[in-house]
């Protein structure tokens, strides 16, 4: 018997297609229920033999409206033996590292052909590498050192006060000095002299910058 293959996707057109087609292959494919939530996912594998797990990252919402990250169940799923697959469309650099880093055996666009994902399923079932090791230390290192610019970034905004919180938050919505000054019934000149502060704190040059701190961008390479 073959091992299980779980298709654990928020695309439930792709999943049922995917399992389906693995099944004509004679997998024993099976087609997860995300509506619950990770811990609903985990509880659907608990009396299965491990096998392996066709991931997708972007597992939609739970039925209480919070999204579902697939990044979350990698972790899991290694640690109950199973080998897990990221097949996404996601094109987050840092979440694809993430999950590397948690354990993922490898990782595979949704837009690759049937015969690319069936060929990987039948490397993967046979225990062979999907992903040479420098390709793995490469997602690993990446994956490290997006963690070391959160850390990095999370220790700059702790050295804002309250309001100059508020006042880059504002600056991210879109308002400008006077605009801020106006609704905090204060002078362009203390909102400037806050604006001051922020970059500083932030220790970045311009305004365009802190703004993308706010927003918790990564830098451009």
């Amino acid at each position: 018997m073959n091992p299980p293959i779980l298709v654990i996707d928020g695309d439930e057109m792709f999943s049922t297609a995917l399992t389906l087609a693995l099944r004509s292959y004679e997998f024993d494919a099976r087609q997860l229920a995300i509506t619950g939530g990770t811990a609903a996912i985990l509880a659907q594998i608990r009396h299965l033999p491990a096998g392996l797990a066709l991931l997708d990252l972007h597992l939609g919402h739970d039925e209480h409206g919070q999204c579902v990250d697939g990044v979350e169940l990698v972790n899991p799923l290694c640690t109950c033996g199973w080998a897990v697959l990221v097949v996404s469309h996601c094109r987050d650099e840092a979440r694809v590292a993430a999950s590397i880093a948690a354990g993922a055996i490898g990782t595979l666009a949704k837009s690759s052909t049937f015969q690319t994902l069936l060929d990987t399923v039948f490397a993967a079932v046979g225990g062979e590498q999907v992903m040479t090791d420098d390709v793995r230390r490469d997602w690993v290192q990446r994956h490290h050192a997006h963690t070391a610019w959160q850390r990095q970034l999370t220790q700059r905004l702790g050295r804002l006060s309250p309001r100059e919180r508020e006042v880059l938050d504002l600056l991210a919505g879109g308002y400008r000095g006077s605009a801020i000054a106006e609704r905090f019934v204060v002078s362009l000149a203390t909102v400037r002299t806050q604006i001051g502060a922020i970059l500083a704190k932030l220790e970045v040059n311009s305004q365009l910058e802190a703004v993308a701190v706010a927003n918790r961008q990564p830098p451009t390479s």
